[in-house]
């Protein structure tokens, strides 16, 4: 009775969510692959399973990464990303991030390497030929993930790639390229003074090569970033809650001053590239000139974007036999440039708050429902820019069923 019961909880979830990977092309996703055990998971924003033993680990599942909150395929009458065509031509639009991975663990040191393929829009291509061909935009993202001492030390290291090539017969050809990496590094130190210490690393540049059949060939990047976020985690009980001062420095920077995004990932220039080609077809053919992005502002700039965060917060853990509650307010500065192309301009301060919290509900045994939120204006869950103009929310649900051992 209680497998059905289990069984009928985890089809009623799927059925009516809007399914996502397992496992997404972020770090934040993958630093838990090689300690997470058995489970199938259906949430909102992922479905998926990781299975295996004491040495051997595998999983498989889909995952939204670009907030597109829709069906994974999602069948679409009107015109793909910088068409030529006309309006209400029927294909489908496959959105979602497939990922799957495989890991050795061991307690000395354990290894795991990961793969996600994040589908983006329709376009049109060309390929030297006269009639175009629909063919979807695609980040690939293949992921190291390695524990050692004990699982105390542990690594992600995701690198998302999208690359598109395009050849106008008689005109010329070119290929635009976003290359990025948000990776994760943790230390967890084993005393209470100084529980654990977080590293994010994340740099990215987007450009495009176009080389006419006559004259010359054009090289330009349109954006460019570097960011780092360092966390630390300090420990203290007060009776049976568990307190955990945290001290957070987030940095955020444009690359070179012609651009203006402080965050530049594959991921968010995926709709951009697939439109660079289409819609500047017209333009290519009739001058055989360089396609333009509409990422970044492509002028040059007095003074590059940037943005910092000094945070401090407090996470609070308490648990009873069924629910397991975490609550993390953090508030500190912000500090905002937001670039002139005309002139410097000076940076502006405000107050950067957040507040975010995860509910583990078990009514039954391994059977989890669970519920992470976050609300404010320097959300520490996103692998865009660590600082907003107004207010964010973030949020997922959905049940997780541990399974056994293999």
């Amino acid at each position: 009775m209680k497998k059905i019961f289990l069984t009928v909880i985890a089809l009623l979830t799927v059925a009516s969510m809007q399914v996502f990977g397992m496992y997404g092309a972020t770090s934040r996703d993958w630093i838990t692959f090689l300690t997470d055990g058995n489970r199938f998971e259906a949430k909102l924003d992922q479905l998926g399973f990781t299975l295996g033993n004491d040495t051997i680990k595998g999983t498989f599942g889909f995952h939204e990464d670009r907030g597109m909150w829709g069906a994974m395929l999602k069948p679409t009458n009107g015109t793909p990303t910088g068409s030529t065509v006309a309006a209400n031509d029927f294909f489908y639009n496959f959105v979602p991030t497939i990922s799957m991975g495989l890991g050795y663990t061991s307690s000395l040191i354990s290894v795991g390497v990961g793969y996600n393929a994040t589908i983006g829009p329709v376009w049109n291509r060309y390929n030297g030929k006269t009639e175009s061909k629909k063919v979807e935009a695609v980040v690939h993202t293949p992921v190291l993930v390695l524990n050692a001492l004990d699982n105390a030390f542990r690594m992600a290291i995701p690198i998302q790639v999208v690359n598109l090539t395009e050849k106008f017969d008689g005109y010329g050809k070119g290929s635009v390229t976003a290359v990025s990496f948000d990776a994760q590094f943790r230390y967890y130190t084993g005393i209470e003074a100084l529980t654990q210490v977080r590293l994010y690393l994340k740099y990215g540049t987007y450009g495009m090569n176009f080389t006419p059949d006559q004259g010359d060939k054009v090289k330009e990047k349109f954006a460019e970033s570097f960011g780092f976020d360092l966390r630390f985690y300090f420990g203290s009980m007060v009776e049976e809650v568990a307190l955990q001062p945290i001290v957070r420095l987030a940095y955020n920077g444009a690359l070179g001053k012609q651009h203006n995004k402080t965050a530049v990932t594959a991921l968010s220039a995926l709709d951009d590239s697939a439109g660079v080609w289409g819609t500047a077809y017209n333009n290519t053919v009739n001058s055989a000139t360089a396609p333009l992005s509409s990422y970044s502002t492509g002028t040059a700039w007095e003074q590059s974007a940037w943005d910092l965060l000094l945070m401090t917060g407090l996470g609070l853990t308490a648990n009873s036999d069924i629910v397991s509650l975490y609550l993390e307010p953090q508030l500190g500065l912000k500090v905002v440039q937001s670039g002139s192309a005309l002139e410097k301009i000076k940076e502006a301060y405000g107050l950067g708050y957040n507040v975010y919290a995860e509910i583990y509900i078990t009514p039954i045994k391994n059977l989890e429902w669970y519920f992470e939120a976050e609300i404010g204006n320097a959300l520490k869950n996103t692998s865009a820019s660590t600082v907003s103009d107004g207010f964010q929310f973030n949020g997922t649900t959905g049940v997780t069923w541990y399974l056994p051992q293999l």
